[in-house]
């Protein structure tokens, strides 16, 4: 596929490639209104041939956008893409993937059968680390629950599975971080982004209590970006900062967004000028805000349904000249 649909190498930060076995979305919240993946899939619709032809031909998500007054808009439909199945096989270097980034696995369109042959290729692929992020937190713990009873196969699967949900502000951390931590993993993550308000992630419990099952085990933090970005208060993202330090949770700042702003002594926001359109270069950030930190590898947990390792191994990009990263 072409590049920034899908592909070995990624321009998102926090992983090596994306794979997208499904193709299609729906809209869930607010987080989903300036979707990227959506505004991906539009220019998608449609391929032209070579010159001097130039015939336009249906793309690979015809049919699973429409085009409105808005710009592009998910039909609700979705399609499994046999062919890109086996990728993951294929790449011998072990990589982090980011699975379906133009998509949601546990979209309620998405059959069972087809998250069975997702996770089997998984299963046969474990020198990667597979990325697993969702709106639909109550279907990914009723998948997993239900699987983790039945299907001897999860538990080597998990060793290698990052589970994680997205949320925007406090009412959607409440709602989805509860199932998350129901659900069976080795590694579990929130990716706060587009943050367009305040978490105090504190509210479930867990980050909070070092030491103990079912906390979270890594949070990454993002302003949103692109046509119609909303603001990004720097707050948001000490916050998130803070709470983790305090917790021992690995936090990754992943770009500062389009509008980050600050609020100065005297109550008023003042913006930060970066050159950076999406905010993510580091070198334009405040020295407190360069923090990108991994968990260990989720095949190094020593309990695969769970257990939080006793020696979390975190590498402190704080303070550095640059990020340094687990591999």
């Amino acid at each position: 596929e072409r590049r920034g649909v899908m592909g070995d190498k990624s321009a998102i930060q926090w992983c090596d490639a994306t794979w997208n076995p499904t193709r299609g979305c729906s809209r869930v919240s607010e987080g989903c209104r300036n979707c990227y993946a959506e505004r991906m899939a539009g220019r998608f619709m449609q391929v032209r041939a070579p010159n001097p032809s130039n015939v336009a031909t249906d793309g690979p998500y015809a049919g699973l956008v429409k085009l409105s007054p808005d710009g592009p808009r998910w039909t609700g439909e979705v399609r499994f893409v046999p062919e890109v199945l086996d990728l993951p096989l294929r790449w011998k270097r072990p990589r982090r993937i980011f699975v379906n980034s133009m998509s949601d696995l546990f979209h309620e369109k998405v059959p069972d059968e087809w998250i069975d042959r997702i996770f089997a290729v998984i299963l046969g692929a474990s020198q990667h680390t597979f990325q697993i992020l969702t709106k639909r937190a109550e279907r990914m713990r009723d998948y997993m629950r239900l699987s983790i009873k039945t299907d001897d196969w999860v538990a080597k699967v998990l060793r290698h599975v990052w589970f994680g949900v997205s949320v925007e502000d406090q009412p959607t951390a409440d709602a989805r971080i509860p199932l998350l931590l129901q659900t069976p993993a080795a590694v579990r993550w929130v990716s706060y982004e587009p943050a367009l308000g305040p978490v105090d992630f504190s509210a479930h419990g867990g980050i909070h209590c070092p030491g103990a099952k079912g906390l979270l085990d890594w949070l990454v933090v993002g302003g949103e970006s692109g046509p119609g970005a909303r603001p990004f208060d720097l707050a948001w993202a000490r916050s998130a900062i803070a709470q983790g330090r305090a917790a021992g949770v690995p936090v990754f700042v992943k770009q500062l967004g389009a509008q980050p702003f600050f609020e100065r002594d005297y109550g008023t926001r003042q913006s930060l000028p970066l050159h950076d359109r999406k905010g993510g270069d580091w070198s334009e950030w405040p020295d407190d805000l360069k923090v990108r930190e991994f968990p260990l590898r989720a095949g190094d947990h020593a309990d695969a349904l769970g257990a939080r390792p006793a020696n979390a191994a975190l590498l402190r990009s704080m303070d550095q000249a640059a990020p340094r990263l687990i591999p």
